[in-house]
C-alpha cells in the first residue's frame, strides 16, 4: 500500500464546509492507502492568545521568513489548540466517516524530534537592523522516529499528528506545521505529499506552475514570496531526505486529495521531470 502524507492548515480547519472535503477523500482513499494526517492551526493558536489579552508576536527573519515567536504562554496555548481541540475535533470527525483515526503530536512517542532554537535573528522591519529575540519556544526538526506511525499504520489507523516536537532535554516545542508533514513524508520516503492550502499552487505571472523539478527551486524562491518560499524551501530539504513528490494545492474545492493526487490541480514539485 502506498504512503500519503496530507497537511492542512489552520486557515483550510476554520472553513468547516471545506475541511470536510479533505475529510471525505481520506475516508474514500484510506480504503486502499495508509494515510497520515499532518494539521497546524495558526490563525486558531492567535484567535485564543488575543481572547486571553495577549498579542502574537510575528517576526521576519533575516533571509525573509516570517514565523511566530513561541514564548511559553504562546507554547502553552498551541498545546491546547493544535494537540487538543484541533487534534481532537478532526479524529472525531473522521470516526464519523468510519475511519479508525487516533489523534497525537510529534511529542507522543518522541515521534518528532526538533532542536530548541532559544533565541531567533530577526529583522526589524522599521531599521532593517538584525536583532536576537531570546526565549523562544519553537524548534528546528532533526528526527522523525517512524516507530509507532508504522505500528499505527499497520493496524489501519489513521494517525492524526499536530504541530508539536519534542526538544532533545524532552521538552515540548512548537514547529512549522508544513515542515513536520515534509520530515514525516521524507522519513517514510512517502509516494505522495500534499499540501492544501487557499490557493491554487504556485503562482507565477497569474498562472500555476504545473510542475517544478528540483533544479527549478531555487531560481523560482526568487521569484515568489511569503508563505509559498517558505513550502518551497522545506519541500526542497524533503526532496534531498527522499520523499518522491510534493503537491501544493488549494484545499478549497471539490475532492482536494483526489484531484491532487490525480494531477488536475496544483503545483507538483519533484526531483526531476522529463
Amino acid at each position: 500500500m502506498n504512503v500519503i502524507v496530507v497537511k492542512i492548515g489552520g486557515k483550510l480547519i476554520s472553513q468547516e464546509n471545506e475541511v470536510s472535503k479533505v475529510l471525505d477523500d481520506i475516508a474514500t482513499l484510506h480504503k486502499d492507502n495508509k494515510i497520515i494526517l499532518v494539521h497546524g492551526g495558526g490563525p486558531q493558536i492567535n484567535n485564543l492568545l488575543e481572547r486571553l489579552g495577549k498579542t502574537p508576536i510575528m517576526v521576519k527573519s533575516p533571509s525573509g521568513m516570517t514565523s511566530r515567536f513561541t514564548d511559553n504562554e504562546t507554547l502553552n496555548v498551541a498545546e491546547m489548540v493544535m494537540g487538543g481541540k484541533i487534534n481532537k475535533d478532526l479524529v472525531a470527525l473522521l470516526q464519523s466517516r468510519g475511519v479508525s483515526a487516533v489523534g497525537l503530536s510529534g511529542i507522543d512517542g518522541a515521534t518528532v524530534q526538533a532542536k530548541k532554537k532559544d533565541k531567533l535573528m530577526t529583522i526589524d522591519e522599521k531599521t532593517g537592523k538584525k536583532r536576537i529575540l531570546h526565549g523562544d519556544c519553537s524548534g528546528k526538526i532533526e528526527k522523525v522516529d517512524i516507530k509507532l506511525l508504522q505500528l499505527l499504520l499497520e493496524n489501519g489507523y489513521v494517525p492524526v499528528i499536530s504541530a508539536l516536537a519534542i526538544s532533545e532535554n524532552n521538552e515540548p516545542l512548537n514547529v512549522d506545521g508544513d515542515r513536520s508533514a515534509l520530515n514525516i513524508g521524507s522519513a517514510f520516503k512517502a509516494d505522495k505529499l500534499i499540501l492544501l492550502t487557499d490557493v491554487k499552487g504556485i503562482i507565477l505571472d497569474n498562472e500555476v506552475v504545473k510542475t517544478v523539478g528540483r533544479e527549478e527551486i531555487d531560481n523560482l524562491m526568487q521569484k515568489i514570496e511569503g508563505g509559498m518560499r517558505k513550502k518551497l524551501f522545506a519541500a526542497k530539504e524533503a526532496l534531498n531526505k527522499g520523499l518522491k513528490e510534493i503537491i501544493i494545492a488549494s484545499g478549497l474545492i471539490d475532492n482536494p486529495v483526489i484531484s491532487a493526487l490525480s494531477g488536475k490541480i496544483g503545483t507538483s514539485i519533484a526531483w526531476k521531470y522529463f
